[in-house]
């Protein structure tokens, strides 16, 4: 009777759909719509034993400071922190550094750039800057484009403070962009071209004492002079204590939080051991003001370490397999309220980990792709505009990998993913199913997969490449997988046999779709995904029949989502909202991700390719912008709050940390968003969150400066190629009509509401 009871509960708690069991992990499953929710905490008063992992380690990353004297806010432009108010170069002309006799500055590289400052009191309006120019002296200084001053610097090679009272209508809380203008250029050694050198901003007071930012010590301390405030934003994990030994006098510490008064955290003694979880979930900025001169040993947010990490387990072979144009919230993995069938895809996601925050670098598939092969972020490879290619001094994974003896193989059903693009680089065998004019399915792809893992040489290691397309236009199911989600008649106007490009209609206004045509059109897209999902399945259980799922590490991605009207438009290529750069990101390493994880760090395609190298044992070139995601695979945790950039060509910038995401349309645009309480990105809290706007615009800076990256990246000039008849004929029959990033029109055609 007992054994009995035992195999009915058993019976009960298996899987009867495509439903993944709960999953253990970093973070467990939430709700559709509602924040994640973060590991339980432990008790503040843990035994003093308790083994602890540094998650914010503040001199280390002393980059992500601001700083303060008195109550002025002094900016160090030529230090990496001085990259928060540069946007790390991208469209302000103030990214380059030198070292100009005793003084890192940063160059205004053109007659005009700006910096990025913030306001914090309407009352300190005063602006005190070092620098010299060039060729001309007489500068001119705007605030947000108005003029508000003019200065003369020294043209001998000599720096000099000069001073702008802030007009006070002009002075209001905030981001601002502070711009100087000068009449010519000249130039400095290893720059052709230089405006103005600025050594270091200042905003207060006029009275305020004049001094320059001080050293802040070395690489595990932090030097704090008397009267100075050093402070750090970031969100406060559970459990969350400051640790720092404390020579000298101990700082006041003080919590700013958007929305509340300053709360001071009482601090004395030799050393720092603070308890911050009452703020968990928080973002605050964290300063430490120091009265007397103090020096700060190891400072360090830490919190229970999890548990011991799981030991690496190299892997003989690697898969990459990408699911063109799928959108995460659209599996049951990342949305277990969606409608979309994914059995196989579920079922294997139970031995892996799910990255619950997985980001592509770009909106369209040739960026995209070329960022998952290389480790590079698009601004870097350049391969962003449609007659782009990754230029031959880019390395792909495939040329690593071959050189490294493994067989490579790519299976690719995306034109732009081509030899013309400059992605048949390293690959013993390479099919492009549109340029090769072959049946592109998830059939015909999950065949000739199978075929190759049979034929290929079984003395040597392989990576294997697998590009799917089913998600992407032409939206064209079976009709099995279509009645799942559209069982009643339709006769409208959504008829990808009919017209392959009607979604560039929509989405430039020239056809307007009704409610119907609207459920119509995202079932034929949610039939393609159950309709794929039988061939992913039938590649992973290849794997297993082989013999070879035990020694291969296996990346499902996407290369990015699709816009079903969530903000007023369809398709790809546009935006960079969540619904067009939030994708599946999953990955299964043998003996490391043997129970379901589910990792909420942000990460994303940049990193596929020094992960895959990590599992195969091989070295990281340094030149890679991505990171291994290993260590977070074992158990690891980072020693500052993780990121993830995004782009659009050079019109758009989004960075995502922790629970909020910023869009930067232009240097001058930007939003803020709370993905845990608004995941459709609706609300802007850029009025409400000044703090949060501070915090992400800097780290963009950071990020596009990548500051935490070793110095030995590797310039590639963009390389270009002909878009002929043959190949526009060719990404035409994927419903590339060229109105992706082209102007909207009027609607010209109507569908009726019956």
């Amino acid at each position: 009777m007992q054994r009995s009871l035992l195999i009915l509960v058993a019976l009960s708690l298996c899987a009867c759909d495509d439903e993944p069991p709960p999953a253990t992990g970093t973070t467990p499953e939430a709700p559709a719509g509602e924040a994640p929710a973060e590991p339980s905490a432990p008790p503040a008063d843990a035994p003093p034993d308790t083994p602890m992992a540094v998650r914010f380690d503040l001199a280390r990353h002393r980059a992500r400071a601001e700083l303060f004297h008195g109550e002025a806010r002094v900016i160090d432009l030529g230090a990496p922190s001085g990259h928060q108010h540069t946007l790390g170069g991208w469209r302000t002309r103030t990214g380059d550094t030198a070292t100009l006799g005793d003084a890192t500055v940063a160059l205004m590289t053109s007659v005009t750039g700006f910096f990025v400052i913030p306001i914090e009191s309407a009352s300190r309006c005063h602006l005190s800057m070092r620098a010299r120019a060039f060729a001309d002296g007489q500068a001119t200084v705007y605030l947000d484009d108005e003029t508000v001053g003019h200065v003369r610097l020294p043209t001998d090679g000599t720096f000099a403070t000069v001073h702008v009272d802030l007009p006070p209508e002009r002075c209001t809380v905030g981001e601002h962009d502070l711009r100087l203008r000068v009449a010519r250029t000249g130039s400095t050694p290893g720059h052709a071209q230089v405006g103005v050198a600025v050594d270091w901003l200042r905003i207060g007071t006029e009275a305020d004492h004049e001094a320059g930012p001080p050293e802040l010590g070395g690489a595990d301390e932090l030097v704090i002079p008397a009267g100075w405030t050093v402070a750090y934003p970031f969100e406060v994990p559970d459990g969350a204590r400051l640790r720092a030994t404390v020579e000298g006098t101990a700082p006041e510490v003080v919590i700013e939080r958007d929305g509340h008064e300053d709360e001071r955290v009482p601090a004395s003694g030799s050393a720092l051991d603070l308890d911050l979880s009452r703020f968990a979930g928080e973002l605050v900025r964290l300063r430490l003001r120091a009265g007397a001169a103090v020096t700060l040993g190891h400072p360090v947010v830490v919190t229970p370490a999890p548990d011991p990490s799981r030991p690496p387990r190299r892997m003989t072979n690697a898969l990459i397999y990408l699911t063109d144009t799928l959108r995460a919230d659209h599996l049951r993995v990342y949305a277990p309220d969606t409608r979309v069938e994914t059995p196989g895809l579920s079922a294997w996601a139970r031995h892996a980990a799910t990255f619950l925050s997985g980001h592509s670098q770009e909106n369209w598939t040739k960026p995209s792709c070329a960022t998952l092969l290389s480790g590079l972020y698009p601004w870097e490879h350049h391969a962003t505009s449609e007659d782009a290619q990754v230029p031959d001094s880019v390395e792909l994974i495939s040329e690593r990998l071959r050189a490294e003896g493994l067989h490579t193989g790519a299976f690719i059903a995306n034109g732009f993913v081509s030899d013309r693009f400059g992605f048949q680089q390293g690959w013993s065998t390479w099919r492009n199913y549109i340029r090769e004019g072959r049946r592109n399915q998830a059939r015909f792809v999950a065949e000739d997969v199978l075929a190759w893992l049979d034929a290929r040489p079984t003395d040597r290691a392989f990576f294997l490449y697998v590009h799917s397309i089913d998600p992407h236009v032409p939206y064209i199911p079976p009709d099995e997988d279509l009645q799942r989600y559209d069982p009643d008649p339709y006769e409208g106007p959504v008829d990808f046999n009919r017209d392959r490009t009607l979604l560039e209609a929509v989405k430039g206004g020239r056809l307007r779709l009704n409610a119907r045509d609207r459920v119509h059109l995202e079932a034929l897209y949610d039939g393609e995904i159950t309709y794929h999902d039988r061939h992913f399945a039938s590649v992973m259980e290849s794997l297993e029949r082989r013999g070879l799922a035990d020694d291969t590490i296996v990346v499902f991605t996407a290369d990015h989502g699709e816009e079903f009207w969530d903000h007023d438009s369809v398709g790809h290529g546009h935006s960079v909202y969540e619904e067009l750069i939030h994708v599946p990101l999953i990955v299964r390493w043998p003996g490391v991700t043997d129970g379901a994880q589910r990792i909420d760090a942000p990460v994303g395609l940049v990193d596929v390719m020094p992960t895959v190298l990590d599992a195969l044992g091989l070295a990281i070139p340094d030149e890679l912008s991505g990171r291994s995601l290993g260590p977070m695979l074992r158990g690891q945790v980072e020693d500052a709050p993780p990121l993830s950039l995004t782009g659009f060509m050079e019109g758009w910038r989004a960075l995502v940390v922790g629970r909020f995401k910023l869009v930067q349309r232009t240097p001058a645009h930007w939003t803020v968003f709370d993905l845990a309480t608004d995941p459709g990105e609706q609300h802007d809290l850029t009025a409400e969150r000044p703090l949060a706007v501070r915090y992400l615009r800097g780290l963009l800076g950071l990020g596009l400066a990548e500051v935490d990256r070793p110095p030995a990246q590797r310039a590639h000039d963009a390389a270009r190629t002909d878009i002929d008849p043959e190949i526009r004929e060719q990404l035409e029959v994927l419903g590339y009509g060229g109105a992706s990033r082209a102007p909207r029109e009027e609607p010209t055609v109507d569908s009726e509401e019956p």
